[in-house]
């Protein structure tokens, strides 16, 4: 077996002392003799403090006596556990992160020539029901959630602190076997703090690239309306361009690349609010809102134990997740369906109550949006429904109201329903 298909602990010794172990055996000691597979450098630790043993396709750590017992997840460890992907294990100073190989139970579509509507469907109800362990009571949140991850778009959610933004990106992170990096937005941040920089070495003479936390898999972008509009830019061109170039050199972003932005309402204190042409370039806005009075008595009875995202491991292979997007952009769209869009894009351009109208990057932003809903639904086909359910996260944040007219439309959300209520829907979309 490769070792990448291994599953492997990142072992951290101190703060400045790390090491990468591959789990190639069935059976692994950690403690201070010498026998054992890992062994505790400072000696602080039970001569046999704890056990990992294969047990099919994934590990069982069990506590093996030792005085200062063994914590999983900040959990102390009783009985014998499976674990799970990025699960943390602490033992006295010493602190172990599991990495689950991206196999096993996991979804895959890699491969596929062609669309494959059964496989893409099954690949978007185990993302669904894996997210929904965590973040409790958003079914439709969830749907569009990975609607836009499937399109290659970028997501914008807008709400009140504390209503599960940042579980949301984190647990879809953990489902995909992805790098989750998160960047926390400030006034005084630079453009650099998210990039990175080249920094000089004194001992080669030369400079080296420190790569900064844009350079992930999912990117929670945090408050993003908190920093200044220089660094907001610095953001947005690598959503654009999905590469950043720093001294003239350029350097590609892993993929699936996924930004998620967070932002607070523009009535809070202390933000910058994103211009329309930043705005555009999100493929989305959703608004979370709070939970229903079931959905946070389970939130709260599932707290009890921990934080909930230590309950799931990976469902999805980040490269499934490139795969699935390739195909969603072979998905027939017929030219009513496009002409559709065009109209709907159209009118708001021609409206009176509007400042400005829907680009072309938002008419194709709602087509991508719409051909990704098709395939989480086993269609190879866009309908007009697609259309209907979608336009208005896709097309409302790119569009502002007239002073005068906030009056008569109380929001854009209003103008836009008002628009499409007198389009003529098309037939079908074959």
């Amino acid at each position: 077996m490769s070792p990448s298909n291994l599953p492997s602990l990142t072992i951290q010794y101190s703060q400045s002392n790390t090491e990468k172990f591959l789990l190639d055996s069935p059976r692994v000691t950690i403690g201070s003799d010498p026998g054992c597979a890992i062994v505790d450098p400072k000696g602080l630790l039970a001569p046999k403090h704890a056990e990992l043993l294969a047990s099919g396709s994934e590990f069982l750590i069990s506590d093996c006596g030792a005085p200062d017992g063994c914590f999983v997840n900040g959990n102390i460890l009783e009985n014998s556990r499976p674990l799970r992907h990025n699960d943390v294990i602490q033992l006295g100073e010493m602190i172990l992160v599991y990495h689950a190989p991206a196999a096993g139970n996991a979804v895959s579509v890699s491969g596929a020539a062609r669309f494959d509507g059964s496989a893409l469907k099954q690949l978007a109800r185990r993302l669904e029901e894996n997210i929904s362990k965590v973040f409790k009571g958003k079914p439709e949140t969830i749907r569009n959630l990975l609607v836009c991850l499937l399109a290659d778009g970028h997501l914008l959610l807008e709400d009140a602190p504390g209503v599960g933004k940042s579980v949301l990106a984190q647990t879809l992170a953990k489902s995909i076997f992805s790098r989750y990096r998160r960047i926390q937005f400030t006034p005084d941040m630079m453009p650099s703090d998210i990039t990175g920089m080249n920094m000089y070495d004194t001992n080669s003479g030369s400079f080296h690239f420190v790569p900064g936390p844009i350079f992930g898999n999912v990117i929670l972008a945090d408050e993003i309306n908190r920093t200044t509009p220089r660094t907001q830019s610095s953001l947005l061109e690598c959503m654009s361009e999905s590469a950043v170039t720093i001294d003239g050199e350029t350097r590609i972003l892993p993929k699936p690349f996924f930004v998620i932005a967070t932002q607070n309402p523009e009535d809070y204190h202390g933000t910058y609010p994103l211009p329309e042409p930043q705005l555009d370039r999100f493929m989305m806005r959703l608004s979370i809102g709070y939970p229903d009075a079931k959905a946070e008595l389970e939130i709260l009875s599932g707290a009890r134990s921990g934080n909930m995202l230590n309950t799931i491991s990976g469902v999805v292979r980040a490269n499934d997740i490139i795969c699935a997007q390739s195909l969603v952009r072979k998905i027939e769209v017929s030219d009513a369906i496009k002409s559709y869009i065009i109209a709907i894009a159209d009118a708001t351009r021609k409206h009176e109550a509007l400042v400005n109208g829907c680009s072309p990057r938002a008419t194709l932003a709602l087509m991508r949006a719409c051909q990704s809903l098709a395939a989480c639904e086993e269609r190879d086909y866009v309908t007009p429904q697609d259309v209907t359910r979608l336009y208005q996260v896709v097309l409302a944040h790119r569009l502002n109201l007239k002073l005068r007219w906030k009056a008569q439309w109380k929001s854009v959300e209003n103008v836009l329903q008002d628009i499409v209520s007198k389009i003529k829907i098309p037939e079908s979309g074959r």
